[in-house]
């Protein structure tokens, strides 16, 4: 059960809120779910403990910490109107945003780090069939999940296993120290599936003009998005198309004052984006005044289902937990901490390595932290993806699925750039995760980076799926 405790978090607060008390959390390496994949239903008494409590990541347990859930206890379950929607993807409007005309320039952000030898993650067989709780109007909606006299959720049934729930509307968090030089997103074109086009992009050399893509947090949504997000900041980034919360949305988010909500990117999708994480010192614009908070110094990228953005991650009610008492089962619509670094302030925090989990209805998929045994002074400049069990270089890109963890862990780049490469692949249920030097890119990705262009091909995105870095 792990959230990323990067930057991107769902309509999280911007700065300097106070996290709590930690809970240890020694190094797992394997899933924490049955793995067969299939949901945890917490009406049949799954202990709360049912995802270790040392794969629960600051996000986790600041959700069970913060969040205060004055919820009336649900009645009994409306069995004779369901939600038949069965994806969020049906929601009025949702569409994959027209491709941009022009790619990038490439500029060169420079960087004196030794180039490094790159990483990959593959995790395969990735979705399930099930449902979680989404949020309804209290005044409209059928509330078969759980309904109390201010919150009302349905039940989302998923029936196909084709990446779900990634396959969903997601949204983008951002959590500092972190510098980001560019972001792109790539989807399939609807009129020829043998193309992708670039449907989002954002450049710091122009950092003012964002190409389908909104902020939100950390004052961007008013600022702009410069680029840099300090320590225990965060930040949201979607799609600019908008959503319209308030009264009869669906599914339900309450109207923001002063500011609007978006939409993500549903179906198959490619993120790509360069940046490097700093440690805190070097990041400009820090939102805690101490070091003692439990996400000092440990940026995040992760992805969440959009419903739990545009709700509210740390309200009373929304979709991340089946039982809305019980957040720390995270057994609802998703998330995926993608890249994070933890930090417990405590015996277990290792501030150069990330952890890499999926979290939701369908199970735990992925591995915690290293912990200190993941001392990376033992290790070269060269080396982006750590084996971790022998803290040595992998030999290749590690490949995970439901039933088994990857085994290895990506090294956090502190020094100089990296491009981060998601890809979620509907049709092959793969997803894809790279980390990729700026001066030692791959041949096979060749037609893809540096130039980041308006439109690739299939084929480039089969050569992303098949790479298996450092080899």
């Amino acid at each position: 059960m792990v959230r990323f405790a990067a930057a991107l978090t769902v309509v999280l607060v911007a700065c300097g809120a106070d996290e709590g008390p930690r809970a240890s959390r020694p190094d797992a390496s394997g899933p924490a779910s049955d793995a067969s994949g299939s949901p945890v239903d917490a009406s049949v008494g799954v202990p709360e403990a049912s995802t270790p409590m040392e794969e629960a990541s600051a996000i986790d347990r600041a959700v069970t910490e913060r969040a205060a859930v004055d919820i009336e206890e649900a009645g009994p379950a409306d069995t004779s109107v369901r939600d038949v929607t069965s994806r969020a993807d049906a929601e009025a409007g949702t569409i994959t945003p027209p491709a941009l005309d022009a790619g990038f320039d490439a500029p060169d952000f420079g960087g004196g780090d030794a180039a490094s030898n790159g990483a990959t993650i593959t995790f395969e067989s990735i979705g399930a069939a099930g449902w979680f709780p989404s949020r309804r109007d209290p005044a409209a909606g059928a509330c078969d999940a759980f309904q109390s006299s201010s919150c009302c959720m349905a039940k989302a049934n998923i029936t196909s296993d084709a990446l779900t729930p990634w396959d969903e509307d997601l949204i983008m968090s951002l959590r500092g120290p972190m510098d980001v030089k560019q972001m792109a997103v790539y989807q399939p074109d609807a009129s020829n599936t043998a193309t992708w086009g670039l449907v989002s992009a954002w450049d710091a050399t122009s950092p003012s003009l964002p190409r389908g893509l909104a902020f939100d947090g950390n004052n961007t949504e008013k600022n702009g998005f410069a680029g840099t997000v300090g320590t225990e900041c965060l930040v949201n980034v979607s799609t600019s198309d908008v959503f319209a919360c308030g009264p009869g949305s669906n599914p339900y988010c309450p109207a923001p004052a002063g500011k609007q909500m978006h939409r993500g990117w549903s179906g198959s999708k490619l993120f790509v984006m360069l940046a490097g994480m700093p440690h805190a010192g070097k990041v400009p614009g820090p939102c805690s005044t101490g070091t003692g908070g439990g996400w000092y110094d440990a940026p995040w990228i992760g992805l969440s289902v959009g419903e739990l953005v545009r709700a509210g991650q740390f309200q009373a009610c929304q979709c991340y937990a089946k039982d809305q008492a019980k957040a720390s089962l995270a057994d609802g619509c998703g998330q995926f901490n993608v890249f994070e670094v933890v930090n417990d302030n405590n015996q277990y925090t290792n501030l150069e390595v990330f952890s890499t989990n999926m979290i939701g209805y369908a199970g735990y998929v992925g591995e915690g932290p290293c912990g200190p045994k993941c001392d990376v002074t033992k290790l070269g400049p060269e080396v982006d993806l750590i084996d971790k069990t022998n803290v040595r270089e992998a030999a290749q890109g590690a490949v995970s699925n439901p039933g088994k963890g990857p085994g290895a862990a990506f090294r956090r780049p502190s020094d100089g750039l990296r491009y981060f490469v998601i890809l979620l692949d509907v049709p092959t249920r793969t997803v894809q995760l790279a980390m990729i030097h700026p001066r030692k890119i791959p041949a096979a990705v060749a037609t893809l980076l540096p130039s980041l262009p308006a439109g690739i091909s299939a084929s480039t995105i089969e050569a992303v799926r098949a790479l298996r870095l450092p080899r």
